[in-house]
């Protein structure tokens, strides 16, 4: 009896330390993390991404876009949801923030890995995504390195 009540003990010891190592922190800590290309683009835009992390998890992801001088005073989700960048009208599959909104939500339910960036920085991943999506990959990527523990 004495031999069975050592085994269950340390059977016992050992369930709770794996329990507590597999519910020890998370990879990430929480909060809210912003990164940026260094440089305005070709195109005058300058893209950021703003990620936040609850319970070590990604919970909210805002990828926008500032240009480079007054000419176009607010960022560009707004700017596209207005009409003026004119994607829709070029024939594109969604305006600029539809698309980001696609890659942003894909990446909450599926996580940056499963995005897929081709060479030319495409994703088939994101149903009614066509645009370039290997700065936004680059700056989710920027912000997690921040958030890690």
């Amino acid at each position: 009896m004495k031999k069975f009540a050592r085994i269950a003990l340390i059977l016992l010891t050992a369930l709770l330390l794996l329990s507590l190592v597999g519910c020890s922190s998370s990879r990430y800590a929480d909060g809210t993390y912003t990164a940026s290309l260094a440089e305005f683009e070709k195109s005058g835009w300058k893209d950021f991404v703003e990620l936040t992390i609850k319970d070590g998890k990604i919970a909210a992801i805002n990828w926008d876009s500032v240009y480079q001088d007054d000419s176009i005073p607010i960022k560009k989700k707004q700017y596209s949801k207005s009409g003026l960048y004119g994607m829709l009208a070029a024939g594109a599959v969604g305006e600029w923030y539809d698309q980001a909104t696609a890659a942003e939500q894909f990446v909450l339910e599926n996580g940056i890995d499963a995005l897929g960036v081709d060479s030319e920085g495409y994703t088939d991943a994101v149903t009614g995504c066509t645009v370039h999506v290997n700065t936004f990959e680059k700056l989710v990527r920027e912000c997690l390195a921040q958030a890690e523990k």
